[in-house]
């Protein structure tokens, strides 16, 4: 029986760091669908000239990862109009879609000026402010990458030793 239970112990804790490195990539994944979706919505301002609410519906057909959710439900409230202030609208998007990205909080604040450019119409501002956050959000990406390559194997054995320890001080 003690067996049986040192082995449920190694293994779930083996499973624990397995996740955490899971979530670790599916954040690196995101950051690089919003940095995808984003340039979308740009080409889709800049080059088409499509109003914001139907370059937020196109963006979420091409994105995935959750982001397309994202976009999708931005679009869905600015068509609603509930409230004018798109600056809350948009707020209240990201805090709605936290539940299903894996994004951390400095990821979210910077999403958040976001925003503030979408309550402008004048395009030209738009451009400008998504091309801010682009730069902004390929900084955040490739700082994340670069941490989930040097720390992915850490996440994974930190799993396995912390389950070792455990099982060997209950020896």
């Amino acid at each position: 029986m003690n067996t049986i239970g040192m082995a449920l112990i190694l293994i779930s804790c083996t499973l624990c760091g397995f996740a955490y490195d899971a979530n670790e990539k599916k954040r690196v994944l995101q950051l690089d669908e919003l940095f995808l979706g984003f340039n979308l919505l740009k080409s889709e301002i800049d080059y088409k000239l499509t109003p914001l609410i139907e370059a937020l519906q196109e963006v979420a057909s091409q994105t995935e990862q959750g982001v397309d959710r994202l976009f999708g439900l931005y679009s869905q409230k600015l068509n609603q109009r509930d409230e004018m202030d798109t600056k809350k609208m948009w707020k209240q998007t990201l805090m709605e879609a936290n539940h299903w990205l894996r994004l951390k909080e400095e990821d979210l604040k910077l999403l958040e000026s976001f925003g503030t450019m979408s309550s402008h119409f004048d395009r030209e501002v738009q451009r400008n402010n998504i091309t801010w956050l682009l730069e902004s959000l390929k900084q955040r990406r490739d700082q994340a990458n670069e941490l989930y390559e040097k720390r992915s194997k850490l996440y994974r054995s930190m799993g396995v030793l912390i389950g070792l320890s455990i099982v060997i001080v209950l020896i």
